[in-house]
């Protein structure tokens, strides 16, 4: 039985509600039905950048994965983006929940520039846009925690998994319980910045993300996979 590793995150500065500890479990509720061969094991990461580090290094341990996708939110977008690939640089203008504000700060010292996504990005954008499904392509998953957990699992990895980061908007009831707490979006917390926070329903987020989920799984029963 191969196994899904579903990584999200809680709160962090200027996002008092993080919508991806709702959509995962979601979304293991979902792939229960749809893929019932399917392990799938939810695990929240801490957005530190040095205890995300430690904590995905020991869940990938434990869990052993076929499939790891890691779970983020980026205030300002308004659809699910299927981000392609990782830099090698920790920048912000707002601390990590552990008070760490990095600047032009390698993740690994002796890492590549970069690392790409393993998931197959275009066939699940071209497949899920085809029906209608608000996703994109993302070129840029900030220089936050998100970026730095995606660039991790991608080292961590080697390869040898289809493994990324995804995206999500804001849930309209994350507006609503921020009550005025929420800050501007942020590009290097992988934010389109602007005056408005544009949602997406949590269903329409967890049916997106199953269906990004169970096109990877493909992958891994195509012959020589």
């Amino acid at each position: 039985m191969p196994t899904l590793l579903l990584t999200y995150f809680g709160p962090f500065s200027g996002t008092p509600s993080n919508p991806t500890g709702q959509v995962a479990q979601r979304v293991a509720q979902l792939l229960a039905g749809s893929a019932p061969g399917l392990s799938v094991q939810v695990r929240e990461l801490p957005v530190e950048f040095a205890a995300s580090s430690r904590a995905l290094a020991e869940i990938l341990d434990e869990v052993q994965p076929q499939i790891a996708i890691a779970l983020g939110v980026a205030v300002g977008r308004d659809k699910v983006s299927l981000e392609r690939v990782a830099i090698n640089m920790d920048s912000a203008r707002i601390p990590d929940n552990a008070g760490d504000q990095r600047t032009d700060t390698p993740i690994q010292l002796d890492g590549p520039t970069a690392y790409f996504s393993t998931l197959p990005t275009r066939a699940i954008f071209e497949r899920l846009t085809a029906d209608g499904l608000p996703l994109e392509l993302s070129y840029s998953a900030g220089t936050f925690v998100c970026n730095h957990v995606f660039y991790e699992l991608m080292h961590q990895t080697g390869g040898f998994i289809p493994a990324g980061f995804i995206h999500i908007p804001l849930s309209d009831s994350d507006l609503l319980k921020a009550k005025g707490q929420l800050s501007s979006p942020c590009a290097e917390a992988g934010g389109l910045e602007g005056k408005t926070a544009p949602t997406l329903a949590l269903d329409l987020m967890a049916q997106i993300l199953e269906g990004c989920i169970v096109l990877t799984l493909e992958t891994l029963t195509q012959p020589g996979a």
